[in-house]
């Protein structure tokens, strides 16, 4: 009974990451747009450039901002800013497609399968991994941002109408989540072993 319900679980569950699946390669799909888009009708596309971020630091420029912008640079800022996106995407898949490979022998009831101790392994050290990319590419998106800034007209003038600090580092938590997927990996090791021993018996 509960092996029916197990595999009840993860069926739903797979279907689920499956449309996840589907969302992430639309969102990667609207960044190939954006990207040619933008390639194309470059600064044009840009109505409002007054909020400024430097890492934790957030500013609020006068206006709409747009007369800080250096435009020689915006184009390709933006274009590798959505590259970077699509990157996240693209990873953010291949974490599901993972997960999914783990659910595919509990939607056939045998949820301590051979080699699903390795890929929830896998799992952890990928978030990790992610966690310590997001980070990176964070802060990258930030300073590609900066970069089509001129900084010094705004730091010269009184462009600044406010600034706020927020420090959104998840990196922590990705380490966490990463450590008990790692921890969870020898459970099902251990389980694997049992699962075997029980075949072998029969």
């Amino acid at each position: 009974m509960e092996i029916g319900k197990i595999s009840s679980l993860s069926n739903g569950i797979d279907k689920f990451l499956k449309v996840i699946q589907g969302i992430l390669i639309a969102f990667a799909a609207v960044c190939v747009v954006l990207a040619v888009l933008v390639a194309i009708l470059g600064e044009k596309m840009v109505a409002d450039a007054a909020n400024l971020s430097l890492g934790a630091i957030e500013l609020k420029l006068s206006g709409d901002g747009m007369e800080f912008v250096n435009f020689a640079r915006l184009k390709p800022t933006i274009i590798a800013e959505l590259g970077l996106y699509i990157l996240a995407f693209g990873m953010g898949w291949y974490f599901i497609r993972i997960l999914r490979e783990i659910l595919a022998p509990m939607k056939d009831g045998r949820p301590f399968e051979s080699g699903v101790s390795k890929k929830i392994m896998k799992l952890g050290v990928l978030t990790m991994i992610g966690g310590v990319v997001s980070e990176i590419l964070s802060s990258l998106i930030s300073y590609l941002e900066a970069m089509c800034y001129n900084l010094e007209r705004i730091f010269n003038f009184n462009a600044v109408e406010r600034y706020s600090f927020d420090s959104d580092s998840h990196l922590m938590l990705f380490i966490i989540i990463g450590l008990v997927l790692m921890f969870l990996s020898f459970v099902f090791k251990y389980g694997e072993a049992l699962q075997k021993e029980s075949d072998e018996t029969l």
